[in-house]
């Protein structure tokens, strides 16, 4: 739906003693707040003291003004609910735990019984030198 602009008087055309054009909005917002005409979850108080609503009731009329107004509104508020979903999906993510695969492949650990003697003795050895020099050995 387009909404059509105010018309603006031309240069040639007379001007018309009219009302100034916020008390006719006003005028217009209060009946449509009679008539149950806003749209759902309208806070008439709030938007009257917004700037961008004054700029919307300026360039559109009234109706039209309230429609786009809460349109934005809608938006702002549809566009910081799924950046709060979006930051609750992340935090939720960094909770799971990690992976511990690697890109290669890891060495099974060894298998004691199974090994022969002379592997047990140099597994043996390769400790104690690890422990010799600092190293920490874990078995």
């Amino acid at each position: 739906m387009i909404f059509k602009k105010k018309p603006e008087p031309t240069e040639n055309e007379p001007v018309e003693q009219e009302e100034n054009p916020f008390t006719e909005a006003a005028n217009t917002l209060v009946a449509m707040e009679k008539n149950g005409e806003l749209p759902e979850d309208f806070d008439l108080e709030a938007a009257v003291q917004d700037r961008a609503f004054a700029e919307l009731l300026g360039e559109f009329e009234p109706k039209a003004a309230v429609r786009i107004y809460a349109a934005e509104r809608r938006a702002e508020q549809a566009e910081s609910s799924a950046k709060e979903r979006m930051s609750e999906q992340v935090r939720a993510r960094k909770a799971l735990p990690k992976s511990q695969r690697t890109d290669r492949a890891i060495a099974p650990a060894p298998d004691y019984m199974a090994m022969s003697k002379e592997a047990f003795s140099a597994l043996e050895r390769q400790y104690r030198n690890a422990a010799h020099s600092g190293n920490r050995v874990h078995i």
